[in-house]
């Protein structure tokens, strides 16, 4: 009988990492770490770790003998990521080169989550080999991070994604449980325009990181998004009309960033799936499918 292939999920407690260590529990030995919020899950260990100790790290990884790491720490609010500068380099590229180092001797597999704020916004519909120029924290951080792996890592997939959408994983709420919440209690909502998006729904994400592990992929940058190029305003408005809500409740914030000329179109940061597609034969989902999965889980 075949072994097990040992997973470890660096920031494993947060909206993606739960979903996804759900995901893969079943068909692999799967570790996950955790900064400050303990997780119970069946068929998951969950381990403590700062990913500034060294040490600790590579005991971690040691233990573990990961065949792959996936590292999703850090955060991919725009807002926390202004906020928090330096904390989004630590946990985004610093802290993704200790955990390098300290699985130098065993070279797993990593896939490093990064995100379509590499890109300016200015074309949208981005593919693999297109210019990465970020214009903010969340962009220069993940590009970093991306800079990292290229360099320590002998074995690696870089995975840019759209932002993801889902229900949250009851420790934190999603902004999907905001938007669902506002419009429950009949309360208007602002949701932003200034920028536009392949929206993916986490469960396409996790499918595709499934594949990912078992694929002979490596060195490799892919994008991931869904088919659908929306507002976070046409995405909210959207949702409340499938799902029966008053879409009348959700109204455009007042905008905060402007395009790099300088006036007010909205940025494009829609990424272009086909590689994924034509690779892995992950198919990309309109959003109405995607809706469609959320249909699914929701309890009336």
């Amino acid at each position: 009988m075949a072994q097990l292939k040992s997973i470890l999920i660096i920031g494993g407690s947060g909206f993606l990492g739960t979903y996804l260590c759900l995901r893969l529990r079943e068909n692999y030995k799967v570790f996950a770490t955790y900064s400050s919020h303990p997780v119970a899950m069946r068929g998951v260990t969950f381990i403590p770790l700062s990913v500034e100790n060294r040490n600790w790290a590579k005991r971690i990884i040691y233990t573990t003998q990961p065949d792959v790491i996936v590292y999703l720490a850090g955060n991919n609010s725009i807002e926390w990521t202004e906020a928090k500068s330096r904390l989004a380099e630590l946990l985004h590229s610093s802290g993704l080169a200790t955990i390098a180092n300290a699985a130098d001797i065993l070279q797993p597999k990593v896939i490093y989550h990064s995100s379509s704020y590499v890109f300016d916004g200015v074309r949208g519909n981005y593919h693999e080999n297109d210019t990465v120029l970020p214009g903010n924290v969340l962009g220069k951080s993940k590009l970093g991070g991306e800079n990292v792996v290229k360099n320590k890592c002998l074995n690696y997939v870089i995975l840019r994604s759209s932002p993801m959408f889902g229900r949250g994983n009851g420790t934190t709420l999603s902004f999907l449980d905001q938007l669902r919440m506002k419009l429950d209690r009949k309360e208007r909502i602002e949701v932003a325009t200034d920028e536009f998006h392949s929206f993916l729904h986490v469960d396409s994400f996790c499918e595709l990181m499934s594949r990912l592990i078992d694929s002979g992929i490596r060195n490799r940058v892919l994008h991931f998004g869904g088919l659908t190029k929306v507002t976070y305003l046409d995405f909210a408005k959207f949702f409340a009309k499938r799902f029966r809500y008053d879409p009348n409740l959700v109204v455009a914030k007042k905008r905060m960033i402007l395009s790099s000329t300088g006036d007010e179109s909205a940025l494009d940061f829609s990424l272009n799936s086909s590689q994924v597609n034509e690779t892995l034969k992950i198919k990309p989902l309109l959003l109405e499918e995607s809706f469609d999965l959320i249909e699914q889980k929701l309890v009336p």
